[in-house]
């Protein structure tokens, strides 16, 4: 078959000629004025060339897997968290309902019996747990509810057990446990689900920027692996028992970027271990849309964030997809907050065919620049944090919390310098709008009191400008 080269008839142009025409075009201003770095500290510039770095020539599903853990498909889970109210039978009927409706996977918060898990089959959903108090108790239910291994695939069941992230919230630090594996071995027969994962869209949530939420996430995880390579996993069998949830920023193309960055750096992780198989260097990875970035004011405008936090996700290739409510901010959702997010996803996955093309941002000049950029700096960041005494170190030692406030901060600064917006809140607010009776409460951190170190601290980027805001609102109701 004889093949014809499109375009032979232009001349190639290198990145000087198109920077010379720009600076023509510019009218003497130079080309530095269009320059920047983002939020992670990574340059940025108006023009990526064909003379910029490329990626390794690697199909997805293979070599560093930045490409995707995919191979066949790019679908997607969509999932959603239910909280138990402690009527198991009404619970049921209500996780019954979302998953008729759309939903692929359900992350239940709470301790689910098996009345709750009736008629609910794990083998062609993604079957989450959260909240639950004791992890024995909750696999003893998970064995009555699926008595029959051999017919119950749970591939994609998650125990969701995070003892290092919730440490990270509270202060307090209890060290891992053997028994904790002894409390899941009553699930041995089963295959394919998941013990730990690593909470790393907490991080965001805490104001952290997208290398240091790279950075955190792989340390974080790392702990997890030397925990259970010491007591007898291979590296092959503690890989498998890992799943990493990142956060949805805004940035729509460096969420894109991150997502694939973090596949590269586990993978390298991994193989610095010798696996057997080569499908034990591929992460499995959970999108949460942003807590940071909701608002309180205009929420519907959080809708759009999802949207384009949603497409970030998917395009970056994650395997499990959490959308929040647009009123997240402000309350736990109500049955038309909790669809609208479910839509979004259904839309992208069924009427925009999301699904069909595995990593299409694949081969995008400025794409693969971010990828290699975050990657480098997080890996260098994550090397800095292993020889201070890993992850558990940074944590302990209270620099955690004091880096991500730092992180914070920086994002703060710019949107009070006016060099950030926030659509409906600093960028075309509706001042007439009022908030407080459609807030019950705000949504606020609970602290333990006498931490042992100091906790990370779960921020909105709006926060202060909303909270000065409402207390106007007061005032006015007061006279």
């Amino acid at each position: 078959m004889k093949k014809e080269k499109l375009f032979g008839e232009f001349e190639p142009f290198t990145k000087a000629d198109w920077i010379n025409k720009l600076e023509k075009d510019l009218k003497g201003k130079p080309y530095s004025d269009l320059t920047g770095t983002n939020l992670s500290g990574i340059a940025i510039e108006p023009i990526y060339h064909t003379e910029s770095p490329s990626p390794a020539d690697e199909a997805p599903g293979s070599g560093s897997f930045r490409r995707s853990s995919k191979s066949t498909s790019n679908e997607w889970v969509i999932e959603e968290e239910f909280k138990l109210t402690g009527q198991p039978k009404q619970d049921n009927a209500e996780i019954l309902k979302r998953l008729n409706a759309g939903l692929t996977g359900i992350c239940t918060y709470g301790n689910p019996t098996t009345e709750t898990l009736k008629n609910i089959l794990p083998e062609y959903i993604a079957l989450g747990f959260c909240g639950y108090s004791d992890l024995s108790v909750l696999t003893q239910n998970l064995n009555k509810a699926f008595p029959n291994p051999d017919k119950t695939n749970l591939s994609r069941f998650q125990l969701n057990f995070d003892p290092i992230g919730n440490s990270a919230q509270t202060g307090n630090w209890t060290p891992l446990s053997p028994s904790i594996l002894a409390d899941v071995e009553v699930l041995k027969p089963y295959t394919g689900w998941r013990l730990f994962s690593v909470n790393a869209q907490e991080y965001h949530n805490s104001g952290g920027n997208a290398v240091s939420e790279l950075a955190f996430a792989l340390a974080h995880a790392h702990e997890y692996l030397v925990f259970l390579m010491e007591n007898g996993k291979s590296i092959d069998d503690a890989s498998a028992l890992i799943k990493i949830q990142l956060g949805i920023g805004g940035d729509y193309f460096s969420e894109i970027a991150k997502i694939r960055a973090f596949r590269m750096l586990w993978s390298q992780v991994i193989s610095a271990y010798s696996p057997k198989h080569e499908c034990s260097k591929t992460a499995y990875i959970q999108s949460i849309s942003s807590q940071f970035l909701s608002t309180v004011y205009d929420p519907y405008v959080n809708m759009l964030r999802g949207t384009t936090q949603a497409m970030s996700a998917v395009l970056g290739g994650a395997d499990i997809i959490r959308i929040l409510p647009f009123d997240t901010a402000f309350s736990t959702g109500d049955s038309f907050s909790h669809r609208i997010a479910r839509n979004v996803q259904i839309v992208l996955q069924e009427e925009s065919y999301f699904d069909k093309v595995i990593d299409p941002a694949g081969g995008s000049y400025y794409i693969e620049y971010l990828t290699n950029e975050l990657a480098r700096k997080a890996w260098e960041k994550f090397q800095k944090i292993e020889k201070k005494g890993g992850f558990l170190g940074l944590m302990t030692s209270g620099n955690l919390a004091r880096e991500l406030k730092e992180d914070a901060q920086a994002q703060l600064d710019l949107l009070n310098m006016g060099k950030s917006k926030i659509l409906g809140v600093t960028l075309y607010p509706n001042k007439n709008e009022k908030a407080l009776d459609k807030i019950p409460e705000l949504l606020e951190n609970e602290f333990e009191e006498n931490p042992a170190f100091a906790p990370i601290e779960l921020l909105r980027l709006a926060g202060e400008l909303e909270e000065s805001r409402l207390s106007e609102e007061l005032k006015e109701a007061d006279l």
